[in-house]
């Protein structure tokens, strides 16, 4: 059974996906944090339009594109059966792969006003055997929940 924060990233784990591995879970940036985000900027833009309504008209797009699509879009994450996918950007993609063997600390962080506010968090993802910067999954919904889920895949894959 696959357990999703109401996601649909088929179309894109469908090109990554080995033999015999299936998607376990995924998930994306929080919707809360993307909606607050949204509602401010085109707040802002509407209050900007009283003075510019060219501006104002600007600013509330691109908060409403940014917010509203492109982040849940441009961040998916999964685990699999056997790795850690994850899915940046919309136009021009990155996919980075982790297997759980290499995975050797997951760090979750939820500072004060994220975690009141927008009721998210970050999970830090160290792998051994690479030489890239941690895995950084930022904004996610219940990232303590997230981390057990990972911990549960990890245990179950060796």
């Amino acid at each position: 059974m696959v357990y999703k924060f109401a996601m649909n990233y088929d179309h894109v784990w469908k090109k990554s996906l080995g033999p015999n591995e299936e998607v376990k879970f995924e998930f994306s940036v929080g919707s809360r944090y993307r909606m607050i985000g949204m509602v401010c900027l085109i707040a802002i833009g509407l209050l900007t339009a009283l003075g510019s309504l060219m501006f104002g008209v600007i600013i509330a797009a691109v908060g409403a594109f940014y917010f509203g699509f492109y982040l849940k879009t441009a961040n998916a994450f999964a685990f699999t059966n056997k790795r850690i996918l994850v899915h940046r950007g919309w136009l021009s993609t990155k996919l980075i792969s982790t297997d759980y063997l290499k995975v050797t600390d997951v760090m979750v962080t939820e500072p004060f006003l994220d975690r009141l506010i927008y009721h998210t968090g970050s999970l830090e993802i160290d792998s051994a055997g690479t030489n890239r910067e941690n895995l950084v999954l930022s904004h996610v919904e219940h990232p303590y929940e997230i981390k057990k889920k990972l911990d549960e895949l990890r245990h179950n894959s060796s």
